[in-house]
């Protein structure tokens, strides 16, 4: 199915995107042995598992090992950056040594992330791995209102070049990553890497999501105030007077956790916190019984969704949701052109609209959502990484 089947890779990525899209399945498939990075950036949860390495043979975890993890309070997550990011290359490094003394020179490094990236490179000066794939999920704009912020952003993309110029292979999850590595001199206008968006597994049947009296909403991600969910609450009133008894379903951990649980408590619409959730199949079956899944991303120019691809919204089509999105990322326009939900402004009236039209014609947008999920395969889009 997928043509050569390589012995194997390491793969470097962070919590909890490990699987975004399928992607450490594609790996297993791929693969005989995954050896997984998983580190830990933000704090999910108090149950959240700590930084692992883990070996997988044949599909099968086979070895794990914990991984050290600098401590590190929400507020202080981004000035203790460049000593956490320290301390994972440290790691990367001694691992990798045990690694080779296991197995021999390792085939592949992969990871998605610059600073990781240019990590692998080092592996592969120092013979510790053959080649390195980069496929380049971000670019975060230096121009944030914390100056530190700023200032951490700025230092990533010193990884963020070379990684792009001296990776063996790359791929772009969207023309605008490539387009901006173009425009600034990184990459020849010339160049012909291959653009591989965030892939899908649809379900083959949604019948199930008709909506009764209860309309069950869903949002899930990282919980910080950038991804937008504040917006459901604003409009909460209005959605209320329509839909008395709406359901929001928040799946995940992060920073803002606490302010949002402190909003839901003035709020006339019920919210159920599920709380960072490690076990997919806990997950894809919470999604399965919701009716709209929803990504009010903020559209400010620091935001880093400007050249992202939303894994959340593809797990949603998983299920043939409808989706509620801002105008922020590439993918927008796919959901707009193929009427599989509604791209709405920054506005509770916006969102508040958008759930009525969808619940007024849902067959039809729940339709589209499992259509245009089909077409997402990842089982299709990511041999193009793996291409060469």
């Amino acid at each position: 199915m997928f043509g050569k089947v390589h012995k194997t890779i390491i793969y470097v990525n962070f919590a909890p995107y490990e699987n975004a899209g399928r992607i450490l399945d594609y790996l297993l498939l791929r693969f005989e042995r995954v050896i997984l990075f998983s580190f830990n950036f933000h704090t999910l949860s108090k149950s959240q598992s700590t930084s692992t390495l883990a070996i997988y043979e044949n599909k099968k975890i086979v070895q794990t090992r914990p991984l050290f993890q600098t401590p590190a309070p929400p507020n202080l997550a981004f000035i203790l950056l460049p000593i956490r990011s320290l301390v994972i290359f440290l790691q990367i490094i001694w691992h990798s040594l045990y690694l080779k003394g296991k197995f021999g020179t390792i085939d592949e490094y992969f990871t998605v992330n610059a600073f990781t990236a240019w990590t692998g490179n080092i592996l592969r000066s120092l013979g510790l791995v053959k080649k390195t794939r980069f496929w380049i999920w971000d670019y975060y704009p230096p121009v944030d209102k914390n100056m530190i912020v700023s200032f951490m952003r700025w230092l990533y993309w010193k990884f963020d070049d070379p990684a792009s110029r001296q990776s063996d292979s790359i791929s772009f999850l969207n023309r605008h990553l490539k387009e901006l590595r173009q425009e600034i001199g990184v990459l020849p206008k010339s160049d012909n890497h291959p653009i591989v968006e965030i892939g899908t597994d649809p379900v083959k049947s949604t019948s199930k999501n008709k909506i009764s009296k209860t309309v069950q909403i869903v949002f899930l991600g990282v919980i910080k105030k950038i991804q937008g969910l504040e917006l459901f609450y604003d409009a909460a009133n209005k959605i209320a007077s329509l839909y008395p008894n709406t359901v929001l379903h928040v799946i995940g951990g992060g920073p803002d956790m606490e302010y949002f649980k402190k909003r839901s408590k003035d709020c006339p619409l019920k919210t159920v916190f599920h709380g960072y959730i490690k076990d997919e199949n806990k997950v894809n079956a919470i999604i399965s019984r919701c009716h709209i899944g929803i990504a009010p991303y903020i559209p400010d120019e620091s935001n880093c969704m400007y050249y992202s691809d939303p894994s959340k919204i593809k797990r949603y089509m998983n299920y043939g949701l409808p989706v509620i999105t801002t105008n922020v990322f590439d993918f927008s326009q796919e959901i707009k052109k193929n009427k599989v939900g509604i791209v709405i402004s920054y506005t509770p009236t916006s969102l508040f609209y958008a759930i009525k039209l969808i619940i007024e014609k849902y067959s039809l947008y729940q339709y589209n959502s499992y259509l245009l999920a089909k077409k997402y395969s990842y089982k299709k889009l990511y041999e193009k990484i793996f291409t060469d």
